[in-house]
């Protein structure tokens, strides 16, 4: 065992260089440093000779041993206040334990523009051109729009703008719109040329981006994409505005189970900004609808279909300034019959077992919300034998604001595996995304304290219940083996890793730990750059049991030789290799066969590694996957199996 070294809550920038290099960096002693300060000084490595690129030595050789936190903590500790509370079962499809939900309101999501009043005096934004390789700019010159500037509107006003692409060699461009205001159309004239036209409302007021696109005639890949920015003032008479026609936020189409509860959120929209009532035209039997108990706005259908077949629900909205204003929209439930789900063969979890392979699933983290939840619990609960939060336990879902903690989805997920007998993987503790706007916002001196005080919250609640953590998620550059310029590594370079597992360790001496990375399952740079980083972690004694391999990937994928030396690589380092993330999305042409092949020898590639130990999917059904256009997973939209869930079957069984 190395020497362990204490890692002070303040730092100098000398004291770094000395606490994390060794006696031989140059650095000097640390003097004045408080245990229990509130975090530490920014550090960059830019430009140091021996941190560039993925041979960047930060840490040096020697462990950290952490100060405590400092007390008063940075920010509000949770309280009793925070603790979730019963959800009664008109809001959930869950019949075989209680839920819990949120105590407060419901924390407002701030949808702030990315453009400010300067950016739209500053004029039209400049056009952002895509060049395709082959193409000479100068022989061929970039379509463009004629005549377009920013447009500025009062709530209530009907916004024309005329969109006329044109071409330097004359030709005429095509051109399609990116995304449409609310209620927005994009209209053809029939001369080349087309309108946007946009009534507005008093929801509108602020400034959009409206972003169409001009097609070079010759080379449809050249492109050029033309934002507009539209200013919508408050009118100065809101008896000007339309009076506009309430709705329901649009419901998709489920496939349900009979006799499984089913709910459906009701969001009532009006474009005035008042808040419409709900009705139920032709209610099914036993139907009931319940207003949200955080959100006025909301009301929740909740039924229990009787019969197979098309179930159609008229839902009426009725405004609220002049109830003889109302607007109809309709919902529709594919009813099928239990038989149409039934599965034969061993369960995934069962057949994994026999290989000594823990397998599992990330869950949505509000399934029992859903109208087809019956038929996602009734799935999950069979086949896995491993559960993995797919949101529920970010940053941003658990700790929104400074002092206020959402455990209620957290905990209901904790709850499921429990009743089913799963283990629990705890994901992601550190990550570069999904942190709440003020974190972000925070001096680069605390970072490292709110940090670790994030870390302790989440496990001081769940330590005894999580098997496996995911300590840090994807600390290393999308295609290079650099370490990311995120927001951690530019706090205290790439010792926030060490300083994480650390507190990790700490807080819960017998879980497994892991550093989980994507494109990693193939030879090249990506895989290169963990590796070094992985001999730096151990070299320092770092906590690291196991390394996390993503594996999202296409159904093209062929590289399992690649990914077979990539995991031998990590298990001759001491270490497990757990598939973290499967899914296989489909590309141009591919079969549901070539699907479900590249699942089984990538779980053959794991099965044929003894330090592969866990082996886990993002998610089970393409309806709820994050990739969900290209069809990556075993079940499909309605959750009927696909050929990659047999093939999964016999070769978790050996057969």
């Amino acid at each position: 065992m190395m020497p362990a070294i204490r890692v002070l809550a303040i730092f100098t920038a000398c004291a770094l260089v000395t606490a994390c290099g060794g006696g031989d960096s140059g650095g000097g002693a640390t003097s004045g440093a408080d245990p229990v300060g509130g975090g530490t000084e920014p550090v960059t490595d830019a430009g140091s000779d021996n941190n560039s690129g993925s041979d960047v030595d930060i840490g040096g050789d020697e462990p950290v041993v952490l100060a405590d936190l400092p007390s008063p903590p940075l920010t509000e500790a949770p309280s009793a206040n925070d603790e979730p509370i019963a959800l009664a079962q008109e809001f959930h499809t869950i019949t075989d334990f209680p839920l819990v939900g949120e105590p407060s309101p419901r924390v407002p999501v701030s949808v702030v523009s990315q453009f400010s009043e300067a950016d739209f005096a500053a004029g039209l934004p400049p056009a952002v051109v895509s060049v395709p390789d082959g193409v000479d700019p100068a022989l061929n010159g970039a379509p463009f729009f004629e005549g377009l500037q920013n447009v500025r509107v009062n709530a209530g006003d009907v916004v024309e703008i005329r969109y006329a692409p044109r071409d330097p060699e004359g030709e005429l461009p095509g051109q399609f719109a990116q995304e449409l205001p609310p209620g927005a159309t994009f209209d053809d004239n029939f001369d080349g040329t087309r309108t946007l036209r946009w009534q507005t409302f008093q929801a509108d007021v602020g400034i959009t981006a409206f972003t169409a696109v001009a097609i070079d005639p010759a080379v449809s890949s050249y492109r050029s994409s033309q934002t507009l920015l539209i200013a919508v003032d408050e009118s100065v008479d809101p008896a000007n505005v339309v009076n506009a026609t309430p709705s329901i936020r649009a419901v998709d189409n489920y496939t349900v189970r009979v006799g499984d509860p089913v709910v459906i959120l009701l969001d009532g929209q009006d474009r005035n900004g008042t808040i419409p009532s709900i009705e139920l035209v032709n209610p099914p039997a036993g139907a009931t609808l319940t207003p949200d108990y955080r959100d006025e706005g909301l009301s929740w259908l909740r039924l229990v279909p009787e019969f197979v077949g098309t179930l159609t629900i008229d839902v009426l909205t009725r405004d609220a300034l002049d109830s003889s204003i109302t607007g109809l929209d309709r919902i529709t439930l594919f009813v099928k019959p239990a038989s149409e789900f039934e599965r034969s063969g061993a369960r995934l979890r069962d057949a994994a077992a026999n290989g000594r392979v823990l397998f599992g699933s990330a869950l949505s983290p509000v399934f029992y919300l859903q109208a087809d939840g019956g038929l996602y619990e009734s799935f999950a609960d069979s086949e896995f034998a491993l559960m993995t939060p797919e949101s529920s336990m970010k940053w941003d879902a658990i700790n929104p604001l400074p002092g206020l903690f959402e455990w209620a989805d957290m905990d209901n997920l904790m709850r499921f595996a429990e009743q089913h007998s799963m283990a629990v993987r705890g994901h992601p503790l550190v990550w570069h995304r999904s942190l709440p706007s003020w974190v972000e916002e925070t001096a680069v001196e605390d970072r490292i304290v709110h940090m670790r005080e994030f870390i302790t919250r989440v496990m001081n609640r769940y330590a005894d219940r999580v098997d496996i953590w995911d300590v840090v998620n994807e600390p290393l550059n999308d295609t290079s083996g650099e370490m990311r310029q995120s927001l951690w590594f530019e706090t205290l370079g790439e010792q926030y890793i060490d300083i994480a597992f650390a507190q990790a360790r700490e807080l819960d001496p017998a879980a497994t730990l892991v550093l989980n990375e994507f494109d990693v399952g193939f030879a090249g740079p990506k895989f290169d750059g963990l590796l070094q980083l992985v001999d730096r972690l151990l070299a320092r004694d770092v906590s690291v049991d196991a390394v996390g391999f993503q594996m999202h990937v296409f159904s093209s994928f062929n590289q399992f030789d690649e990914l077979a030396a990539n995991m031998a690589a990590i298990a001759e380092r001491g270490l497990d290799i757990h598939i973290t993330e499967l899914d296989v999305a489909l590309v141009a042409g591919a079969s549901d066969a070539t699907q479900a092949n590249v699942y089984a020898r990538v779980i053959e590639t794991c099965q044929e590694q003894p330090q592969c130990t866990v082996l886990q999917t993002w998610g089970f059904t393409d309806r709820y996957s994050f990739r969900t256009v290209t069809e990556p997973l075993y079940l499909n939209r309605d959750f009927a199996t696909k050929p990659a869930y047999e093939a999964m079957q016999q070769t978790l069984s050996g057969n």
